[in-house]
């Protein structure tokens, strides 16, 4: 099944808002992290290996000195072992816990996904949201947890979705 125009011109929108607007306030450092797990977590079906590539631009929307960071852009992918991909683009919403040592981020976005061998989702056009925790290990690596969904938010006639768990460790610089 394609992808509609209007889902393509709503993706294409959002992506330019994400990466086109200037970027406001105190810079914090960006991260790339690496993230590996299960994918599909809670269905009846086989689980897969996960691995995932994320980038964090240090700069954000609305951010502030408090616990709250702002909104910061993310591009990211992600590959099973079904050869599945998704490539994606959002803002995270990192909040600071304990003298920065603590960092919860929810997510979210939009990407394109190829099943490979994989769960068919519906089509290409997919949401993502996410929710991880982590701790500083040191100024410069954070390790923590995280859980994501992938869904096409029923604008597929098909729309199974699937989760994930996954072990994540940043690397930050400036």
């Amino acid at each position: 099944m394609s992808v509609s125009f209007s889902s393509r011109i709503g993706a294409g929108f959002f992506l330019a808002l994400i990466f086109a607007a200037a970027p406001v306030g105190a810079k914090d450092q960006s991260l790339v992290t690496l993230s590996a797990g299960l994918f599909d977590l809670v269905s009846h079906r086989t689980q897969e290996f996960e691995g995932r590539a994320e980038y964090r631009h240090g700069q954000g929307f609305f951010e502030t000195v408090g616990a709250f960071r702002g909104f910061k852009p993310i591009i990211g992918i992600m590959g099973n072992s079904a050869g599945a991909v998704f490539g994606y683009a959002g803002l995270a919403a990192p909040i600071v816990i304990g003298a920065k040592r603590w960092e919860i981020v929810p997510s979210g976005g939009v990407g394109g996904y190829h099943e490979g061998d994989g769960i068919f989702l519906g089509g290409t056009f997919e949401f993502h949201v996410g929710l991880s925790a982590s701790y500083a290990l040191s100024e410069n690596s954070r390790l923590g947890v995280a859980l994501y969904h992938i869904s096409n938010a029923n604008t597929h006639r098909k729309n199974p979705g699937v989760n994930s768990i996954l072990l994540q460790w940043s690397l930050a610089f400036d």
